[in-house]
């Protein structure tokens, strides 16, 4: 059973680039990783004073990369404290306004 049955079918739309902007517009960091496989991303404390890292596959191609964009959403649905849905019409307006 899958646990994120929010799951949306704009989500196949969803690119490493359009994420990026996102977050990178919501003030979080690019965090160093010694390989090119992943970003990650260093956000807001959690509730014991410790930065979010949230972590993505820096290819739409790598086979995890849909299963880890879900995982991100999810998460930042709860931090952003609203429903994924409406994060993903977010990111993906990033891409329409630097388009």
């Amino acid at each position: 059973m899958n646990h994120l049955a929010w799951i949306d079918a704009r989500l196949a739309k969803v690119r490493v680039a359009d994420v990026r902007s996102y977050l990178l517009g919501k003030a979080w960091k690019v965090q160093p990783y010694p390989g090119p496989e992943l970003l990650v991303f260093g956000g807001p404390v959690d509730d014991n004073g410790e930065p979010v890292v949230q972590v993505l596959p820096s290819s739409e191609h790598f086979r995890d990369f849909s299963m880890r964009l879900e995982e991100l959403l999810a998460s930042l649905s709860v931090m952003e404290g609203r429903p994924a849905a409406e994060i993903v019409t977010d990111v993906l307006a990033v891409r329409a306004s630097e388009g």
